[in-house]
């Protein structure tokens, strides 16, 4: 028995070092139930609650084990981890029962010799502290104590691990219901707005908002279900706890056996029963056709009659993953710019595209969700992938300044960074730089080269580039006529970006542009159309460039 105390001690002692499971990874304290409760993130990694909170930055928090990162969910928490608690409750059990060996091997030993008494007294453990053995503990030294058999005692704890899974799987499909009543409750928001602009859709569009309802209040309904489910596990948990002899085990065990099965029948339900596919997919057609054309709607509410068949997913998915699969197709500006769960998801995975069709060829462009801000790349003529959402260029796009673009200049030895670009209210170099960012009318500035800089080192510096015809400063590079119209600033500040001309008025207009990156001491300047706003200091290191045809731009877009 004494070897077994001191195998206890030690095993418990082995657990409590650093690197632990039971302790944050971050800040090295121990898992509780307040400040530093144990939370998963999505990766699968367990943080302390205070630490997930000092790692948030603009709704996002990355994993300080795998550096992933993770959106923060609607609640503004992420889920408890209960086994990670369990298994504290277990570590604290442990460390009672090897005290508890330790004490009555200490009791059971023979008094030391007075030669022995120091050296004994000094190698014996301490008592546990009154504070010590609370909960689960307690109620393991009550059984033991009360003559539970091990095989009863083994057989309980079993139980109680398949409880408290209960309750965790109870906790997430509740978590998953409240993220898509809340998705619901948008989207019938936005019926009711459509009823009130198309009154000719009234009866179509009043159909589709209560069928919302209905899968709100279904919703709720299964909700209200788990919640009473796991209060009931909860009163098991504790019956468990509290059991004290053999004949108490077994009345027990038929009401344990009652409300996990109810439990686990009811997550399964909840699993397999929503979202509602034909529900769902009602509602986003009616809302399509009612956006689209008065004189589209009867074809649309005909299509809408057919039912549609149910996406399969995986049977181990969430209620979110499953309303993702759902949600494909078009989208609308006020979709995108809403960024709802469904929404944010399409982002993430890369799968949401604009489209542009100009002389019968269709092109698509990238939107991405960068450090909050939705982006639009250039257009390509590869096709989106399969499952993609989509919506037009011309949704989300101004077709004039002032607005925000962007150019990712990249050398050799450095990676893509960004220039953002303020463009000045609607002048014809501002409406060219943004035809020219997104590859509207063919040509774009991905793959051009920034082709000179001009007084390098000196006050009024400035890099020259937008040369996509031939990429060498020679071509003219006019998309739109009659470039220099229109109400142009003179101003040589860094930072502003201005039109080129020709040295020779006899060759005409000059498309090409500057970026001031220091400023001008003469107080004269060029016909300023635009501002950088963030990541001056880029294009001033790429000024340094031993060249500065090595600055490319890698790619560029427009920030929605």
């Amino acid at each position: 028995m004494e070897a077994a105390g001191r195998g206890g001690a030690r095993q418990v002692q082995n657990m409590k070092t650093a690197g632990s499971p039971a302790e944050c990874p971050v800040c090295m304290t121990g898992y509780d139930g307040t400040v530093h409760r144990p939370r998963t993130l999505p990766c699968g990694h367990t943080v302390c609650t205070l630490c997930i909170e000092q790692l948030k930055v603009l709704g996002r928090v990355a994993c300080p084990e795998c550096r992933v990162s993770h959106a923060v969910p609607e609640g503004g928490q992420f889920p408890v981890c209960f086994a990670v608690e369990a298994f504290i409750r277990m570590m604290r059990d442990a460390e009672v029962a090897a005290a508890a060996a330790a004490a009555a091997a200490a009791a059971a030993s023979p008094p030391p010799s007075a030669g022995e008494g120091e050296g004994a007294a000094a190698a014996a453990s301490p008592p546990p502290s009154a504070g010590e053995g609370e909960g689960a503990a307690a109620a393991a030294g009550k059984k033991e104590a009360a003559g539970l058999s091990k095989k009863m005692r083994s057989f309980l704890q079993e139980q109680e691990a398949t409880v408290v899974a209960a309750i965790t799987a109870c906790r997430e499909a509740q978590s998953q219901l409240d993220q898509y009543q809340t998705t619901l409750a948008g989207w019938r928001g936005r019926q009711q707005q459509l009823e009130d602009r198309l009154l000719g859709l009234v009866d179509q569009s009043r159909s589709a908002r209560e069928l919302l309802q209905q899968e709100e209040s279904r919703a709720a309904a299964k909700e209200e279900e788990l919640k009473k489910g796991e209060q009931g596990l909860q009163a098991a948990l504790e019956t468990l706890r509290t059991l004290t002899t053999e004949q108490e085990a077994a009345a027990a065990m038929p009401e344990v056996f009652r409300c996990t099965g109810e439990a686990e029948q009811a997550v399964e339900e909840c699993r397999e029963g929503f979202p509602d596919a034909s529900t769902v997919t009602t509602a986003r057609k009616v809302n399509e056709a009612s956006s689209a054309a008065l004189e589209a709607v009867q074809a649309a509410l005909e299509t809408l009659a057919t039912e549609e068949p149910r996406p399969q997913a995986d049977p181990d998915s969430t209620v979110m993953d499953r309303l993702h699969l759902i949600w494909t197709g078009s989208l609308t500006a006020e979709d995108l710019r809403s960024l709802t769960q469904p929404v944010r998801r399409l982002l993430e995975a890369g799968r949401v595209f604009a489209v542009h069709q100009a002389e019968g060829q269709r092109r698509h462009a990238r939107i991405s969700l960068e450090a909050g801000q939705l982006c639009l790349h250039a257009l390509k003529d590869l096709p989106p992938p399969r499952g993609a959402a989509t919506l037009q260029v011309s949704e989300v796009v101004p077709p004039s300044p002032p607005c925000t673009v962007f150019l990712d200049l990249s050398w050799p030895g450095s990676a893509p960074r960004r220039v953002q670009i303020r463009l000045s209210p609607d002048t014809p170099r501002g409406r060219q730089f943004i035809l020219l960012c997104t590859g509207q009318r063919g040509p774009s500035y991905v793959s051009t080269r920034l082709y000179g800089v001009v007084k390098k080192g000196e006050a009024g510096e400035y890099v020259k580039g937008g040369d996509y015809e031939s990429n060498d400063g020679s071509g003219s590079c006019v998309l739109l006529p009659g470039l220099g119209e229109g109400e142009y600033r003179k101003s040589g500040r860094a930072g502003d970006v201005f039109g080129l001309v020709w040295p020779d008025p006899t060759r005409g207009e000059c498309g090409q542009f500057g970026i001031y990156t220091r400023d001008r001491q003469d107080g004269g300047g060029g016909l300023v159309f635009g501002e950088v706003v963030d990541g001056l200091h880029v294009v001033a290191e790429a000024a340094q460039h031993r060249d500065i045809k090595e600055v490319t731009v890698a790619d560029c877009g427009v920030v929605l």
